[in-house]
Order: C-alpha cells, then structure tokens, then sequence
C-alpha cells in the first residue's frame, strides 16, 4: 500500500496477472477444478481400496465358512461312525453274550442230563443193592430158623431117648418097633419153613376182607363197611402193615391206621363222609384218596416181587401228600363243630340261668348242668385246652352283653340315630362277639404297616367298605418298578449261575429261607401242617446236601408247590397249575415268591373280614375316642368342620325366611332341625362344582377324602346321565327300555377318559332316532348340558340331591313313584347304590361325631334364629 494521493485516497497497487499470466479468476477456476479433480480421483481410489477389501474379507469368511462347514461335517461323520461302531459293538456283544448263554445252558443240560442219568443208575444200584440185602438176610433168616428146628428137633429126640431109657418099668426097656418106625419116618420128612413175620402180617390183612381199591365191584355200603373197619382186629392189622410201609412205630400209629381205613370210606361213600362233594378241597381229597389206595394195594401186591420198593416208596409219598389234605380238611371241620358247640353251650347256659331265675327249679338247673357237663367233656375231647379257653372267652362276653348295669350316653338335641340294616352288626350284636379297643388296637397292628394305613384309618375302611382289600403296595414311579426287576433278574440270575458253577450253598439256602419263612406264616403254629413244612424243609440238612452235592431242587420246588395247591384259595389253582406245568425252575423261583406274596394277600384279607364282625360293636366307640385323643392333643382343630355346618344351617334359615315372609308363628316351621342341617351339609359336598379335596374338606371327613371324591363323581355321573336322557326324550322318541339301555352305555362312556362330547352326541342320535338336520343341534345341547352352570344340569342335580336326602331321612331308597316324578327312573340302579354307599357314610358319622356336630348345630341355629321372642311379641 502506497501513500495516499493529493485527493486523500489510498491507492493499493496490484498486478493483474500471475505466473500464468492469467487473470486470477481464471487460474482460482482452474485451480478449484484440479483440486476437484484430484478429490474425485481419491475417493474412486478410496472406493476401489475399500472394496478389495471388503472383497478380501468375504473371500476369508467364505473360506473360513467352508472350514467349518467341513469341519462340522467331519466331525458328524466321526459321530456317526463312533455310533455305528457302537452299535456293532453291543450287537457282537450281545451276539457274544446269546452264545455265552447258549453254551452255558447247553453245558447246564448237559450237566443236567447227566446228573440225572447218574442219579437213575444209582437208584437202580441202590435198589439191587437192597433187594440183594433183603434177600441175603431172608436167605440167612431161613437158615437160621432151620438150624433152630433141626436143634429143637435134636433136643426133642434125645429128651424121649433119656425118658425111653429110664429104669421105671420092665416094659420100657424095649422099644416097640412101631414107635421106631413112625419116628424114622418123621425124620425122613423134609423139615418145613417156617414163614415170615411179614408174610404172617399180610396173610392176616388179606384175611380182613377189605374192599379192593381198583375193584369198584368189591365196594361196601356205609354202614357195612363202618362196621368192617370199626373192628379192633381191622385196626391192630392195619396198624402193623402201615407201620411196615413207613418204618415207623410210634404213639401215633393207631391214630395213623384209622387215617389210612378213613380213606376207603371216603373213597367209596364220599357222599356220606365228605359234606359238600362238589367243592374244591373235597374233590382234591377224594382224588388224593383215590391215588393212595391203589398205590398202597400196588405195593401189597408187589411183595416178594422186584420193584417193591419203589412201589413202597411210591405209597409213602402218596400217603404224605393224602395226610395233608386229610389233617387240613379235618380242622376245617374240627374248628366249625367247636364254634358250633361253644355257641351251644352258651346257648344252654343262658337258658339255664333265665330258668333258674324265673321259675326257682333247681331240678331243670341240675338236668341243663349235666347236659352242659356233658359238652364240656366233649369239647375238651375235640379241641383240648384251647377250646377250653374259647369256651372261656365266650362265656365272658355272653356274660358282658346281657349285663343289664350299662350307662347309656344321653345327649340333648342329639341327630336321631337310625335303623339301619346291617348285616355284618346284626350279626355281630347275635353272636355276642366283642372286643376292646386295645384288643383292636393289636389285632390291627399287623396290618397298619403292611396296608400303608394307619390302625384308625384301616378300621374305618373295613366299616365303610365291606368289599375292602389290601392290596400289593405297586411301585410310586416307573424308575422304581425297573430298579425293582433289575434287582430282582441279578439276584435270580446270580442264583442261576451259582447253580450252573456247581456252588448252590452260596445264594440257594438264603432263597429257601424265604419260601420256608413264606409257607410258616400261612399255616397256624402249632397245627401238624405247620411241624410237616417245618421238618420237611430243613436248611442245615439242605445245606448238607449242597455240599455234597445230592441235593434235588426240582424235588423240593415240587413239594413247594404242592403245599401251596393245598393251602391256597381256589382262585389260585389255576396260577398252580399253570407253574407246575413250568420245567424251568430258575423261572418258577421268582414266580412262587410272587404268588406266596399274594397268597399271604388273601389270608390277610380273610383275616380282616374275620376281623369286622368284631369291629362293628366297638367301631365307633374306638373312632371316638381317637379323635377325641387327637383333638386333645392339638392335633386337628374344628375350623373348618363348624364353618361347613354353619353355613349349612345359614342356608336352611334364609329358606325357612323366604318361606314364611309373614314371621308367623309356630318358631319350629321356621327353624330348622338338626337333622335337616346334617343331611344338607353332606349333600352339598357331593353335589358341588368344586372337586372334593382334603385341603377343603372338614376335620370329621378326613379319612374319607378319597371316599367322597368318588361319591362326588358318581353323583355327577347319574346327572350328567339323566340330564341327557331328558335332552334324548326332547328330541326324539324311544321306549323306556331303550332309554334305560342308552343310560347304561352312557354310564360306560363316562367311565372311559377318552370319551368326548361328540362320542355322547352320537350315541344319542343313534339310540332315538334324531333327524339328520337335528343332529348339530343335539351336540351344541349336549355340550351345554354337561356344564354345571346348564338350567337342566342344575334341575337334575337338585333332584339327584333331594332323593339322596330322602334316603338318608328314611333310612331306605326311595319308591319308584318318586323317582319316576323326578325323570329318574332310568338311571335307578346307579342312584340307589351310590345312596346306600352314602347313607352308610353318614348314619356312621352321625353316631361317631353326634355329640360334636350337636353342639355346633346348636350354635349356628342360636345366631340364625329367623323368628327371635321379642320379634315375635311385637
């Protein structure tokens, strides 16, 4: 900038042109556009750079996909191959195991086979052995009696030589030639043989004349053939012949010749012997018989004959088996004659002591003394101390029923106690069967543990359930049950393999041990059964026989299962034979334990129904007072019991309300009664949507959750049943009895899961003849109908409700007329046995929790008065 001018103006001095010599404009355009230029060219490069890049990264990724694609494949076909290789591994070792087997079970036959071929040449050995023996000590008796006679008869001789040579008179000193003669002539003879002590028993048998078993012509009538074997001589005979057959010679054998005579007479008059021929244990006794007697007539036969000692053999083992069934069928009739003349006897005593009493005859007194001396005697005979000491028992409890000093438990407002028919109390109350509660108490204690429940809970259960069993307790879950049989095939299969090694001594005993302890405990200690399984199975000598190896398994398992066949029920005979037919022991072992695990089962079962007449008196005292212990104690409370009866009776006050809107007089029309409170209470549970549970239920019915659960769906069955029948008469027409027909399919449906409303629907349709543009209207009413909240529902479950109330009112199912007035008489059965199932129910809770449900009651009606005193005088 140069100074300013004479004007007083700056003037800046500027050359318009640059080293271009261009103007400046133009080299500023020229330059922004090489820069532009040169910008564009940079972002194509930047562009070209980042998409090789990129490029490069895709290759990579694509490369590194491919390597672990291939890798993923390579490593699938390593799987598979490992799974294939597994696979043909467990295939050669179960090939490998099935040869195992094969060959071991071929080895086992073979072993088996053997062993019996061996066992059969030393029984036939054995046999020579002893048929050679008894014929050398005959041969040796024989010579041993004749050189005994030729003795005596050489003594004889010089004796008479000694008395013919003695001086007393002349004439003796010659003797005469025809004593000489006949003398010689009685020493030429050959001397006689002497016979046997056996052969003189069997000719002396033979001699009896008894009827020939295999000869039905030879068969007597009763009363000849009574007397025949009544005969002393019949009976010491036949003692002496047994004795010889079973080697033995005992106390018993007069007890055991009157068994083996008994059996011709129940062989040939069973109709006079045996009082039901047609039942099962008659029958196998009658068989039994049968077979003994033809075995026994085998081995009289074969006497001096080869074979007699299998033949003998053969009868001894018939004769155990008949013994038996003999001893068991006898008790059964020993135990039902004592019973009988124990009931007799108290019978006779109680009439005594009502005639001493009232008429003062000590004469008649004296005369039903002697008479009852008499049954005393008799009984003692028959049942020994023992049915001395049920007598005993008897007469204490005939003796506590008649006493007239009872206190009899008096409550006010109490519910009325009904009439109901009991077969099993009736009973019980005839027969004067008592028991306290402590007796119960221990009765019970042996079946609390193996039924799951507890004593109370298992008496209730025989009260309210006649049909009541117990029952194998099954596995909770499927892992269970299969750890249950694993364990189960390894100790059979460790037992099996013991065997084949030749080392049964080490699981085999410990097997037997069980099966013995089994059979023990379905027989009664003390009974000859019981001493018979006892000896027969006897561990240390089967123990004996292992060790030498001697031991018959097939033997004993046959014996087993024989015992089982005559103690088991005859429900039972067919699993029996179905096991005897069964060669494989290692298979029968496991199923035996079973089936003596269900036979003990059934006498349990039989004991409890035993059991029941004596419950009945007592069963509710005994529930008393344990839920009085318990709610004592602090264990339940009586929350949720008053509540249900409260609301109970609050419903039946605002019914009687509604009724008499006036609040006229009397009060009685307006509050309710006890018993109406009680009834409505136990219907309403039944009868309710919501699904009975314990968590719901009132304390008094816990034991009976699973009960009304039950009732609970049976009543809505009969509901849901009769609702539909109703909706079928609606919209088609069909007969009584095809309605009743169509309410039994309908009660099967129900009980199958799988049912679904469109199965009810079709069943309907096809039972009234629904036309083809009815049909969807019938399954939309069918699927309304089913619901609680449906009006027809709702009508049906008030009258199913209001018969089973009827019911428990009356103590009886209701007519017919009412039924039918209700549109219930096709599905009466069903109604009428779910009613009696409830009316059992509450007539026992009724006399069990009487006292407690009365005071409730009471309150609830006090604070729901509906027509109070004061309301009443104004």
């Amino acid at each position: 900038m140069e100074s300013p001018d004479k004007k007083g103006f700056y003037t800046f001095a500027s050359s318009s042109a640059e080293t271009t010599h261009k103007p400046m404009h133009l080299e500023k355009r020229f330059n922004s556009h090489t820069k532009r230029n040169l910008k564009n060219l940079s972002k194509e490069t930047v562009e070209i750079k980042r998409e090789a890049i990129l490029e490069e990264r895709r290759r990579k990724l694509h490369q590194n996909f491919q390597k672990v694609k291939r890798i993923a494949k390579e490593m699938k076909a390593r799987r598979e191959d490992k799974i294939d290789l597994l696979s043909k591994s467990m295939a050669l070792a179960e090939m490998n195991r099935n040869q195992h087997i094969e060959k071991r079970r071929a080895a086992s036959k073979q072993t088996v086979e053997r062993a019996k071929y061996i066992v059969l040449q030393n029984r036939y050995r054995s046999q020579q052995e002893q048929e050679r023996r008894r014929a050398e000590l005959e041969s040796r008796f024989e010579k041993t009696e004749q050189r005994r006679l030729a003795h005596l008869n050489r003594y004889q001789q010089q004796k008479k030589k000694k008395l013919a040579l003695t001086p007393s008179s002349p004439t003796c000193l010659i003797t005469p030639m025809s004593n000489i003669s006949i003398q010689t002539k009685l020493d030429d003879q050959p001397k006689l043989k002497k016979p046997s002590n056996w052969s003189i028993i069997l000719k002396a048998f033979r001699e009896l004349g008894l009827p020939l078993p295999s000869n039905p012509d030879t068969w007597l009538e009763f009363n000849v053939l009574s007397q025949l074997l009544n005969q002393p001589k019949v009976i010491v005979v036949t003692t002496k012949v047994l004795n010889t057959a079973l080697k033995l010679n005992n106390e018993e054998s007069r007890h055991r010749a009157r068994v083996l005579l008994t059996s011709y007479m129940t062989l040939m008059c069973p109709k006079e012997v045996l009082q039901n021929v047609n039942g099962t244990e008659e029958k196998r006794l009658h068989v039994s018989a049968k077979q003994m007697l033809n075995l026994f007539e085998i081995w009289l036969k074969a006497h001096g004959r080869p074979g007699a000692t299998a033949a003998r053999l053969a009868f001894v083992q018939a004769w155990d088996e008949y013994t038996i069934l003999f001893e068991s069928w006898k008790s059964r009739d020993r135990n039902q004659l004592i019973q009988n003349m124990i009931g007799y006897f108290v019978e006779l005593s109680t009439l005594r002591q009502t005639m001493i009493a009232q008429d003062n005859d000590d004469s008649v007194g004296d005369q039903l003394q002697s008479q009852l001396n008499e049954i005393k005697t008799k009984l003692q005979k028959l049942g020994g101390p023992e049915a001395l000491a049920l007598l005993q028992r008897a007469l204490e409890m005939s003796a506590s029923s008649t006493s007239t000093g009872r206190k009899k438990q008096h409550q006010i407002n109490t519910p009325r106690t009904p009439n109901l028919d009991n077969a099993y109390e009736t009973e019980a109350d005839a027969n004067h069967q008592r028991a306290s509660g402590d007796q119960l108490s221990q009765l019970l204690n042996g079946y609390a543990p193996e039924s799951g429940l507890t004593n109370e809970q298992l008496a209730h259960e025989l009260i309210m359930d006649p049909e009541f069993k117990l029952q194998r307790q099954a596995p909770t879950n499927d892992l269970e049950q299969r750890v249950r049989i694993m364990a189960e095939k390894a100790f059979f299969d460790k037992v099996a393999q013991d065997i084949d090694e030749g080392n049964p001594e080490l699981s085999l005993p410990s097997l037997i041990m069980d099966v013995k302890n089994r059979l023990l405990s379905l027989v009664r200690p003390g009974t000859s059964m019981h001493q018979h399984i006892d000896e027969r199975i006897d561990l240390d000598l089967i123990q004996q026989q292992m060790r030498q190896r001697t031991f018959d398994l097939k033997s004993m398992m046959e014996y087993v299962l024989g015992v089982m066949a005559d103690m088991c029920a005859p429900v039972r005979d067919v699993e029996i034979q179905v096991l005897r037919q069964d060669n494989n022991l290692m298979q029968q072992m496991p199923t035996v334990l079973h089936l003596l695990e269900d036979m003990s089962l059934d006498l349990a079962n039989f004991r409890l129904r035993s059991l029941r007449p004596h419950l009945m008196p007592i069963a509710v005292e005994y529930e008393r007072e344990k839920f009085a212990s318990m709610l004592n104690t602090g264990q339940i409370q009586l929350v949720r019991t008053q509540s249900w009866l409260t609301q109970s009776a609050s419903k039946l006050c605002q019914a009687a309300a509604e009724r008499n809107p006036e609040r006229v007089r009397p009060e009685k029309n307006n509050k309710p009664t006890h018993d109406s409170v009680f009834e409505e209470a136990y219907v309403s549970l039944l009868v309710q949507s919501l699904p009975v549970s314990v968590q719901t239920l009132p304390e008094t019915l816990f034991m009976d959750a699973k009960r009304l659960h039950q009732f609970q769906n049976d009543v809505q069955a009969v509901t849901i049943v009769a609702a539909l029948l109703m909706l079928a008469r609606n919209f088609g027409s069909a007969s009584p009895q095809a309605l009743s027909d169509l309410g039994s399919k309908l009660f099967t449906m129900l009980e199958d899961p799988a049912t679904a409303i469109d199965h009810l629907a079709a069943e309907i349709e096809s039972a009234v003849n629904v036309r083809p543009e009815r049909r969807e209207m019938i399954r939309t009413m069918v699927d309304k109908t089913v619901s609680h909240s449906d009006t027809v529902y709702s009508l049906l479950s008030r009258r199913v409700a209001s018969v089973i109330k009827l019911s428990i009112q009356n103590n009886t199912f209701v007519t017919d007329a009412v039924l039918a007035s209700n549109g219930l008489q096709h599905v009466r059965s069903h109604l009428q046995a779910i009613a009696h199932k409830i009316l059992r129910m509450t007539h026992h809770h009724r006399k069990v929790f009487a006292s407690y449900y009365d005071e409730i009651i009471k309150t609830a009606l006090h604070e729901h008065l509906v027509v109070s005193p004061t309301t009443s005088q104004n």
